[in-house]
């Protein structure tokens, strides 16, 4: 007993020094994405609450993700489920959890982005390749949700997550707003967002509108960008990636496996 709550005070002494966004700072520093700098505030009824995006890792779902809430999608839409210590999940404008866009979004699952620890934003789906415009955030680390979901983001701060575990059915996106390029975002993928805002229009004939600038505006760099997110999104080195275990999620691991062997000798 007295191994495993020294283990667990290291553990606690850790998690403080590393803050939520471990990862991101991790992948940050392994330059994963040039331009990947981009940041989205739910402005809610407990309060703003803010995720790093991952385009590098979901370009597709993030561009459709900011023009949804560019035209005003999102707007004072309610949380329509929630379980406790499960997930929290929104953006069905019907507020039935059967609402969507009237179009489908194909998964974009990597193997280093997972649902390791709690606050992560995910599309949500009815099966493989039905991602739409709902999303769900996480309460509590829920890897068994590995490989089913796009994950496009994860809670900056504790104060951002302690926001996240109070929203409850009827609880109000008021808006979302955006730092960083987002206007990049779309260009790099703009065919594919012309083709969703044909549908919106049609299916939802008063949202604003939100002009998207075509890619040629940005000059060789950014089109050197888009090529930068084709290879990070068709893993064209996948095999060597998968043999790249992250820090966080090895770290975790570990523990638990070392925490079980303890208690085992207990």
């Amino acid at each position: 007993m007295k191994k495993l709550i020294k283990l667990l005070l290291i553990v606690a002494i850790l998690i403080t020094t590393v803050s939520c966004s471990s990862l991101r700072k991790m992948l940050g520093a392994q330059n994963v994405a040039k331009y990947n700098d981009i940041r989205a505030t739910f402005v809610t009824t407990q309060g703003e609450i803010n995720f790093y995006l991952y385009p590098e890792a979901a370009p597709v779902t993030v561009a459709n993700f900011i023009n949804l809430a560019q035209r005003g999608y999102y707007d004072n839409t309610k949380i329509h489920r929630a379980v406790e210590n499960f997930v929290v999940q929104g953006g069905d404008p019907t507020g039935t959890g059967t609402g969507g866009p009237g179009y489908f979004v194909p998964d974009e699952i990597t193997n280093w982005l997972d649902f390791f620890q709690q606050g992560m934003l995910a599309m949500a789906n009815a099966g493989p390749g039905t991602n739409g415009s709902q999303f769900f955030m996480t309460l509590y680390p829920a890897e068994f949700l590995n490989g089913q979901y796009t994950i496009f983001g994860e809670y900056i701060s504790d104060s951002d997550f302690e926001k996240i575990r109070k929203m409850e059915i009827g609880d109000v996106i008021k808006e979302i707003k955006f730092s960083g390029d987002i206007d990049l975002i779309l260009s790099l993928n703009k065919d594919q967002v012309d083709q969703w805002n044909a549908i919106l229009d049609r299916e939802y004939p008063n949202l604003r509108q939100y002009p998207v600038k075509d890619i040629s505006e940005y000059g060789d760099a950014v089109l050197k960008y888009r090529e930068e997110l084709t290879n990070i999104y068709t893993r064209k080195n996948q095999e060597a990636e998968e043999e790249k275990e992250y820090f966080m999620p090895r770290f975790i691991r570990a523990t638990e496996r070392k925490i079980k062997e303890l208690r085992a000798e207990d």
